[in-house]
């Protein structure tokens, strides 16, 4: 993949007819996505505009051909973060800006788009279910009048792996090792976190369908704890395997347990502690 990316940044043809073949093609359109973050990280708002025109000009050509719309959302929504990270070089604030950006969007696709964005989930449920004797069936159903959070909540996501990829070729391209450790060092702590958690609380009272939406941040801390600890203790890759696997498998448990992990490091430190604990070893 890093191959790819340095021969899309050889030249604005490349990263263009790339973006745009991939976001054509059915299931591509995120490696679309990271290019024109990888375009706008290292080159810019001006270039990674150009590249985000040709990526929309495949994705019209995929939604008139087989009537998918998410990439029409993700891929703008991944050039915003990227100017966002691009500008603020910090992912605490990125994150937060993206779940604020997801959240907007969603409540004005709920005022003003509620149908089609129910349309989605429908064919969500239709190309991923199948039947509605399939399990998640009735949890998509009983979510419909709400669609938009719930789309939105995917998209942004989505675009947050996007970016991420888009970093980790622009560190592997220009800067060898410096996503990792860029990534192992998110936390939240002190008046950030309060203040978070805080609004939390009152959209869990107000909205609970903009709940997910704004967990991410803490969930993408919680992540980058986990491979902060697994570094830290040189546990080895086999412990990441297994958390992603168990992440996938059991996400209802996992999810809560990464949040609860992100609010209680911003407190306690974890990798703080064991840097402490391992250097008392070292003496």
């Amino acid at each position: 993949m890093l191959g790819l990316a340095r021969f899309a940044m050889k030249s604005p043809l490349n990263v263009g007819v790339l973006a745009a073949g991939f976001a054509a093609l059915p299931l591509l359109y995120a490696i679309s996505a990271a290019l024109v973050g990888l375009v706008t990280l290292r080159r810019g708002t001006t270039a990674g505009t150009q590249t985000l025109v040709w990526s929309l000009a495949g994705a019209l050509i995929a939604w008139r051909t087989t009537g998918i719309i998410l990439p029409l959302l993700v891929l703008p929504i991944t050039a915003i973060l990227a100017i966002v990270l691009r500008r603020v070089q910090d992912w605490h604030l990125t994150l937060l800006f993206a779940a604020v950006l997801g959240l907007a969007l969603a409540v004005f696709g709920q005022l003003t788009m509620a149908d089609r964005f129910a349309a989605v989930v429908t064919q969500i449920q239709t190309v991923m279910l199948g039947s509605e004797s399939q399990p998640g069936w009735k949890v998509l159903e009983g979510i419909k009048d709400q669609g938009a959070y719930l789309i939105m909540a995917a998209e942004v996501f989505e675009a947050l792996l996007c970016l991420m990829l888009a970093r980790y070729w622009q560190a592997g391209l220009y800067n060898p090792g410096g996503f990792g450790a860029e990534f192992r060092a998110l936390r939240y702590s002190g008046r950030l976190l309060v203040g978070w958690v805080v609004f939390l609380a009152l959209t869990l009272v107000v909205k609970p369908a903009a709940t997910l939406l704004l967990l991410m941040p803490l969930i993408f801390a919680g992540v980058a704890l986990v491979h902060g600890v697994v570094a830290r203790a040189k546990l080895g890759g086999q412990w990441l395997v297994a958390f992603y696997l168990g992440t996938v498998l059991f996400n209802q448990f996992f999810l809560p347990l990464l949040v609860l992990a992100a609010v209680t490091d911003g407190v306690f430190d974890y990798r703080a502690q064991l840097d402490r604990r391992s250097d008392r070893d070292d003496e």
